[in-house]
């Protein structure tokens, strides 16, 4: 079963969510701005950068996952100036115009791209919805060599995945658990080779992130403007 597809199979708030925004979002997002969460789950992040003071669309696969957000909403719209709303969509087909949003946010959800096809389609939808000179927020997890944990199962997962960095996610942990989900660990030339055909690279910084199973692993954390 492909990433996609279990990523459906996540019961509310179990939808993992682990990494954190970065201060340089903040810093460099007027806030009013109209923000798209890309792979939302229950809501999370979106509703911090609701608090934070950007209005928020955020989508999700996981149908269950929206249904709790939506929840949710309901209580933080009320509290808030700004508005938050959730939609069930696929990152690869997006349902809003050209033109939408001043801001993506894509956060840990590139790693569950685990077809480098479908890298590309969910960046050029997300250049298509941003307005001119919007701007990309794309946080993620880096390949961690120097992790014995991740070098092994980068050496021994490649003879499954059939490419580097791409790995098997087992229930608990363990090489011996039944499979989850497969994911994907970038290095740094293969998210420019990504974004800069599409986006002007205006910052980028090496970060350590948390992982669904607690580990810690290599992140990069990029902001772009779109071209």
């Amino acid at each position: 079963m492909d990433s996609e597809a279990w990523w459906k199979k996540f019961k509310g708030r179990e939808t993992p969510s682990t990494v954190q925004l970065d201060e340089s979002f903040c810093k460099m997002v007027p806030k009013g701005s109209k923000v798209l969460d890309f792979a939302c789950g229950w809501g999370r992040m979106a509703f911090k950068l609701q608090e934070c003071g950007y209005d928020v669309v955020g989508f999700d696969i996981n149908q269950e996952a929206v249904e709790n957000a939506r929840k949710a909403s309901t209580r933080f719209n009320s509290i808030y100036k700004n508005r938050v709303s959730f939609d069930v969509a696929n990152a690869r087909d997006l349902p809003y115009p050209d033109g939408s949003f001043d801001v993506c946010l894509i956060q840990a959800f590139m790693t569950a791209l685990v077809d480098p096809e479908h890298r590309e389609m969910v960046l050029d939808e997300a250049r298509r919805v941003l307005r001119e000179d919007g701007i990309l927020y794309l946080a993620d997890f880096g390949q961690s060599w120097d992790n014995p944990i991740y070098r092994a199962r980068y050496l021994k997962d490649f003879k499954k995945t059939g490419e580097m960095g791409t790995f098997i996610v087992t229930g608990d942990g363990s090489p011996e658990s039944p499979e989850i989900f497969r994911a994907h660990h970038y290095t740094q030339e293969e998210l420019m080779k990504l974004i800069k055909p599409r986006f002007t690279v205006e910052m980028f910084k090496e970060t350590v992130f948390t992982t669904y199973h607690g580990n810690k692993a290599s992140g990069f954390v990029i902001m772009a403007r779109k071209k």
